[in-house]
């Protein structure tokens, strides 16, 4: 069992889950109460498409690992297909996982009136194979690719969201001539925060995996580039994060009643990225790394986080 907990990731998937239920009821909820608008979609809904959403990442995490194996073993990663899981399970496995994905938000997307939306979960589900079968081979486009898919995950939660608001709260929207764009905004914030961060974490990943992608024929960031120029393209990312970060509160968020965000944003995410920055700076081949990977999935989680932050905000006005 444990090692198909492995295989699917369940540290991750974890955090996925979370994610989503944290930007419906920390981010969408509380603002849409200052207008004292209330959720529509249904909380058992909801849940289902989250779980949806955890079956699309699980069938990608297997896929990925059947079709990684010799990497890994260069790499001296912990493989389990093949040795701890046949590749007949862990490839059945994977079509049951991401059958499931469909199905469940084909059923979600039928609730709200707009079936179309399955195709988010087609769509999801064939990147995330083709990525392991090809797409990671090409230079950029694999890690973009990831990056894409993870910043997609927290904006599903306002794409089902708003369809059952805007059907219940028609009138109203009229009559006041507004919309709900501004969860879009909210939310989108977040996803754009994910998709740098994640595309972060996957070139300091192609730093690590450089042996192993060099017998794969990859055409990782570090292996067309070279090491110097990869660290170069790294850090000018960090800084295009921890810019990005304060300039959006100074822009948007720099209210006098609100203390709380800049020291938030400086001392939980923008002084991890610097301090990233540095060990990305001082990197050098076989190098193993473990603070630098602590580093951008702490700064990562802390800006998922901080829809607690805007959640206190909200109720203490």
């Amino acid at each position: 069992m444990n090692s198909y907990l492995k295989l699917i990731r369940l540290p991750n998937l974890i955090i996925i889950a979370l994610t989503q239920y944290v930007m419906r009821y920390f981010i969408i909820q509380p603002i849409l109460g200052i207008n004292r608008i209330k959720l529509q979609l249904a909380d058992l809904d909801f849940a289902i498409l989250v779980f949806a959403t955890v079956c699309m990442a699980a069938a990608g995490y297997v896929i990925n690992d059947y079709f990684d194996t010799k990497a890994d073993r260069i790499n001296k990663k912990d493989v389990i297909v093949g040795r701890k899981v046949t590749r007949r399970v862990a490839l059945f496995l994977q079509q049951i996982i991401a059958a499931i994905s469909v199905l469940l938000g084909g059923y979600v997307s039928y609730k709200i009136g707009h079936w179309q939306f399955v195709f988010i979960f087609f769509m999801g589900g064939g990147l995330l194979w083709f990525y392991s079968t090809s797409y990671k081979y090409y230079f950029l486009l694999g890690s973009f690719l990831i990056a894409f898919i993870v910043a997609i995950i927290p904006f599903l939660v306002v794409i089902y969201e708003i369809p059952p608001l805007m059907k219940t709260y028609a009138e109203v929207l009229v009559a006041s001539k507004t919309n709900f764009n501004y969860l879009l905004y909210w939310v989108g914030a977040f996803s754009f925060f994910s998709f740098v961060g994640v595309l972060i974490a996957q070139f300091i990943r192609d730093l690590l995996s450089i042996k192993g992608d060099r017998e794969i024929n990859r055409k990782s960031l570090p292996i067309v580039v070279g090491l110097k120029w990869s660290k170069i393209i790294i850090i000018l990312l960090i800084l295009f994060l921890s810019v990005s970060v304060f300039g959006v509160w100074y822009q948007f968020l720099n209210a006098p009643m609100d203390q709380i965000t800049p020291w938030y944003f400086g001392i939980f995410i923008v002084l991890p990225l610097f301090l990233l920055a540095y060990r990305v700076y001082q990197f050098s081949e076989g190098d193993k790394f473990k603070t630098g990977i602590f580093l951008i999935r702490f700064a990562i989680l802390a800006g998922i986080s901080y829809a607690f932050v805007v959640n206190y905000i909200v109720h203490k006005l």
